[in-house]
């Protein structure tokens, strides 16, 4: 029989050891320690949810070859050129000719004419008015229908190929020095909104647009009063809005476009983005 003090301190181990394993396990289980270091603490919600904003990737294109090349420029009301197509190869069967079609140019060797010179297809074509205005003429929309490539030259005339062809070129048509231009690259920026006031840039108009198109939409083609001496490269965005007409100093904005081409007083611009309904005589900001 066991003695009742030895039976009485057993009870009292036994007592003091539960105690002691519930206040451990009150303060939760030991962590785990990782082999031959400290555990990092883990990162924290924030951390673990808050990434940078994705940069851009780069500049986009605003339009295409076709944009830039077939699109036509509103130049001076009577310009010169440095020769003409005065006949074509295939002149008793067709009227019209496109790329593969060979041409003859009244300009040779005698003007420094060589075979492998690349010269643009020009046509005149209609008078643009300056906006609100039927005497003040802005200048002359000039097409630009095609490309040829001189394959050989005589002392006055040569033999051209067309090698890029927008529309239908034709006998009479000029020739001016080709000159590449590459499709602008841009960044696109925050639109203006109702609230904004004006910027104190140039402010221009929309004269005409390419083709005479109506009613303006995105990816139309328009020619501007705006040129080199504002300001204006390709690449640059335009606000285009509508001044109200009884409310002072308000303005409704229409959308914008981005310059294509740009010569001194004149540029063409392609409409990339509308809030409402564009026409010929809409302003024009730049950005």
């Amino acid at each position: 029989m066991r003695h009742p003090l030895a039976a009485l301190s057993a009870g009292v181990l036994l007592a003091a050891s539960l105690a002691a394993r519930a206040q451990d396990g009150a303060r939760g289980p030991a962590p785990l320690a990782r082999e031959g270091g400290d555990v990092a603490a883990p990162a924290s919600h924030l951390e673990q949810s808050v990434r940078p904003p994705t940069p851009i990737s780069g500049p986009l294109p605003i339009g295409v070859e076709a944009d830039v090349y077939c699109s036509g420029y509103l130049g001076h009301r009577d310009e010169t050129f440095v020769g003409r197509v005065v006949n074509a190869e295939k002149e008793r069967n067709q009227s019209m000719f496109m790329a593969g079609d060979v041409l003859y140019l009244d300009i040779g060797a005698e003007v420094g004419v060589q075979a492998g010179m690349e010269f643009t297809i020009v046509r005149p074509s209609r008078l643009v008015d300056r906006w609100n205005s039927v005497r003040d003429v802005v200048g002359r929309i000039y097409m630009t229908p095609g490309r040829v490539r001189v394959l050989c030259a005589q002392e006055k005339s040569s033999i051209a190929e067309i090698v890029y062809s927008c529309n239908e070129v034709e006998i009479g048509d000029y020739v001016a020095p080709f000159e590449p231009i590459p499709v602008p690259l841009v960044r696109r920026t925050r639109p203006m909104g109702i609230c904004d006031t004006p910027n104190g840039k140039p402010v221009g108009h929309l004269v005409d647009t390419r083709d005479a198109v109506t009613p303006i939409g995105t990816g139309t083609v328009v020619f501007l009063d705006l040129g080199e001496q504002d300001g204006l490269n390709p690449g640059d965005f335009l606000t285009v809005f509508r001044p109200s007409t009884r409310a002072v100093g308000i303005r409704t904005v229409l959308g914008e476009a981005a310059i294509l081409t740009t010569r001194d007083r004149t540029s063409v611009a392609i409409v990339t983005s509308m809030i409402d309904n564009m026409g010929v005589g809409d302003a024009v900001e730049i950005k």
